[in-house]
C-alpha cells in the first residue's frame, strides 16, 4: 500500500505513457510488498506524477544528456523487507527505461534513483484512521480468500 512520487522530465513521456508507467510502478511495488493483484491494495496505492521542465533537472548544474528519474516509495514500516529493495529498485529502473524506449543496461539504470521511506507504525494515517500493516495484510487476505 505505497504512496509513490515519480519525478521525470515532462518531455520524456506523454500523459498516457506516464499513466501507464505509474500503474506499472505501483503494481511492482505492491507485488514486492506481497499484495499481488489485490483490488483493495491497488485502490490504496497512489502515484503522484511530477513531470518537470527539463531545465529543472540537472546533473551537477548541467543539463543531462539522457533523462534522469527519481522514484520515492513511502510505505508503512514492515511493508517492504529491506532485502527486497535492491531487486525492486532494479525492476523499477527497468520499467522507466522501457517506458523511454531504452533496453535494460545496468549503466543506463543508474539514471534512475529509487528512495525508500518507511513510515513509522502509527504515522500512516488516512483522514483520522491509523493504517496498520497487519490490518492491511488481513484485509487483503480476506479479499483474496473471498475471490
Amino acid at each position: 500500500m505505497p504512496l509513490i512520487d515519480l519525478y521525470l522530465s515532462e518531455t520524456v513521456l506523454d500523459a498516457e505513457a506516464r499513466q501507464v508507467l505509474a500503474d506499472e510502478i505501483a503494481r511492482l511495488v505492491r507485488a514486492a510488498e506481497g499484495y499481488g493483484d489485490s483490488r483493495l491494495a491497488a485502490s490504496l496505492s497512489w502515484v503522484y506524477l511530477h513531470p518537470m521542465p527539463e531545465t529543472q533537472i540537472t546533473r551537477s548544474g548541467a543539463a543531462p544528456a539522457r533523462p534522469l528519474w527519481r522514484i520515492e516509495v513511502a510505505s508503512p514500516a514492515g511493508s517492504l523487507a529491506a532485502d527486497a529493495r535492491p531487486a525492486l529498485a532494479g525492476r523499477l529502473a527497468g520499467a522507466c527505461l522501457a517506458a523511454e524506449g531504452t533496453p535494460w543496461d545496468p549503466a543506463e539504470a543508474r539514471r534512475v534513483w529509487v528512495l525508500f521511506r518507511d513510515v513509522a507504525e502509527g504515522d500512516w494515517i488516512a483522514g483520522t484512521v491509523v493504517a496498520r500493516v497487519e490490518a492491511i495484510r488481513g484485509a487483503v487476505a480476506r479479499e483474496m480468500a473471498a475471490a
